[in-house]
């Protein structure tokens, strides 16, 4: 008799070592989802595929005229969102983690990224008078959207690094003798380093924009290189719970409400403003919450 599926396998954090994350509350049936297609011979770097040809066909509705394109941009952007969250937890499940399913997730979210923002302004664009002010502000939103998900990425990977429950993603992804040696020999594929070689292209910049912004607010709160520090600073969960909102899924969800209601440049201003201000607060926030109870 074969033995039980353990369903907690697609969770990436160990029970006692979990957050509540809001993001969940916008793909809560991917767990459904993936009991279903466990049994089934598909891949979950198909599922990922699948996720960005969701992404693309969302991009060409919102430069569409059709009356209904709007609609149907939200419905299969959420298409998008909704299996971009469940290839990871059924190739946990199954225990088909890999460094190529890493790299296929983050660069058709950054090509998602790119097209989606770039339609929804050249759908504004179109109708407004200022076309050129709004062009500048759909480049604002999406340099200020890549950042927001980079800080989340950073923290959350730091996080399960320092729990040592996910080793797939790193904070930095800069290619290392390691890896090159790893793909002279065979062991890493071709694909896999061409792919990370895009992510460092595509995520680099922000990766280390990020990195430097965590060592100047390390600074600005007085942490000192020790383990008691780290823990403190990585694995606080309520700064863990509050970052949530600056995930690409709640950006993602943003962008699917207010599509329905034809609210483009108001997301678009939303991203640029909320978004940078909320996460400029929540770390104002860490730090002080950090010299705090390092004073206590």
């Amino acid at each position: 008799m074969a033995d039980p599926i353990d369903f907690d396998k697609i969770e990436k954090l160990p029970a006692g070592c979990r957050f509540f994350d809001v993001n969940e509350l916008w793909y809560f049936p991917n767990r459904w989802a993936i009991r279903l297609l466990c049994p089934l011979p598909i891949s979950a770097n198909a599922i990922t595929f699948m996720a960005l040809v969701m992404g693309l066909i969302a991009a060409a509705f919102y430069v569409s005229n059709a009356d209904t394109a709007l609609v149907w941009g939200a419905l299969f952007l959420y298409g998008k969102l909704f299996l971009d969250n469940v290839d990871g937890g059924l190739a946990r499940l199954r225990g088909e983690e890999s460094r190529l399913g890493r790299f296929l997730d983050s660069s058709s979210d950054f090509a998602v990224s790119v097209l989606v923002y770039g339609a929804i302004t050249w759908r504004i664009a179109q109708h407004s008078s200022n076309p050129g002010f709004i062009w500048i502000l759909g480049a604002l939103a999406l340099v200020s959207s890549l950042l927001q998900c980079s800080y989340w990425v950073y923290y959350y990977v730091s996080y399960t690094d320092w729990v040592g429950s996910y080793a797939k993603n790193r904070t930095d992804e800069t290619i290392t003798e390691e890896d090159r040696v790893a793909a002279e020999s065979g062991e890493l594929s071709g694909v896999v380093l061409f792919l990370q070689r895009f992510h460092n292209i595509a995520y680099g910049w922000q990766d280390a924009l990020i990195a430097a912004f965590d060592r100047l607010s390390r600074a600005a709160a007085d942490y000192q290189d020790n383990e008691e520090h780290r823990e403190r600073w990585v694995a606080d969960k309520n700064f863990l719970t509050r970052m949530g909102p600056l995930c690409v899924c709640t950006n993602t969800m943003a962008l699917v409400v207010l599509s329905l209601f034809d609210q483009l440049e108001l997301f678009l201003i939303l991203v640029v403003f909320a978004g940078n201000g909320y996460l400029l607060t929540l770390q104002g926030w860490k730090i002080i919450q950090f010299k705090r109870s390092s004073a206590n």
